[in-house]
Parts: structure tokens; C-alpha cells; sequence
């Protein structure tokens, strides 16, 4: 129930001015903070398993943000209204080539985080994972 309120909490600081330097990334930690104290009383973490389980959630988290960083440069490049056909369907399917990318990454860091954690807490990881991201996304849409 604290982290929920602790979500409710963070979630309005996505709506923000764009026009004020740093502001963008002072509420992206506050969200990524919120987001690891609901995983952290989720999955109950214990003293051995904690560095270990963040050094490498960390280090996914990276890659994957890398990955769709690509994924989306990719596809605004497709829907580019001035591109050619050509360089249209190259840059879809440079965007597919990318999101294969993903799948195995996810798969890679699901062997790696199994030798840390448990498959139950593995479970509970993407199920709080998916819970968060919904309810952002609910607080955006409104």
C-alpha cells in the first residue's frame, strides 16, 4: 500500500512544461525511484540477492532503454513524409531487426536475473513491471 501511494504520488510529475531545461530528467528519476522501491518491496529482497539482482536489472534496463531508443529513431525515420519508399521500408525493417534484438536481450537478462533470483520473484518482477507501467500510462491518459 506505501508504494502504491508512493506511485500516486510520482505520477503527476509527468506533466511538465518542456520548455524548462532538466526538469525532464529530475522527473524521470523521481519516477525510476518510484519504480524501484515498488520492485524492491515486491520482490523482498534479501541481503545477498539485492547487489547482485540490481547490478544486472540495472544493466538491462540500460541496454533495453538503447534498444528502443533505436526502435523509435528507426520509425521516425520510416514516417518520414519526405523519404523514399526505399529508405522507408529499410528503416521498418531495420526497426523489426531491432525489436528481434529486444526479445533475445529480454531473454538473455531472464537467465542472468534467474541466477540471482528465484523464478517466483522473477514472476513477480514482470508482473510489477507491467502493474507500473499501466498505471503511468492510466496517469498519463488523463
Amino acid at each position: 500500500m506505501k508504494h502504491i501511494l508512493i506511485i500516486i504520488l510520482a505520477l503527476p510529475m509527468l506533466s511538465f512544461s518542456q520548455n524548462r531545461h532538466g526538469v525532464v530528467g529530475d522527473r524521470f528519476e523521481k519516477i525510476q525511484s518510484a519504480k524501484i522501491g515498488l520492485i524492491t518491496e515486491k520482490l523482498n529482497l534479501t541481503t545477498e540477492q539485492a547487489p547482485q539482482f540490481w547490478s544486472v536489472y540495472n544493466e538491462y534496463q540500460s541496454k533495453k532503454f538503447e534498444l528502443r531508443r533505436s526502435i523509435k529513431k528507426t520509425l521516425d525515420e520510416a514516417n518520414s513524409l519526405t523519404a523514399s519508399d526505399d529508405k522507408i521500408t529499410a528503416s521498418q525493417r531495420q526497426a523489426i531487426a531491432y525489436k528481434k534484438k529486444e526479445i533475445e536481450l529480454e531473454e538473455e537478462y531472464m537467465g542472468k536475473l534467474l541466477k540471482t533470483i528465484t523464478p517466483k520473484q522473477y514472476a513477480e518482477l514482470k508482473r510489477t513491471e507491467q502493474n507500473f507501467n499501466k498505471k503511468l500510462m492510466e496517469k498519463l491518459h488523463e
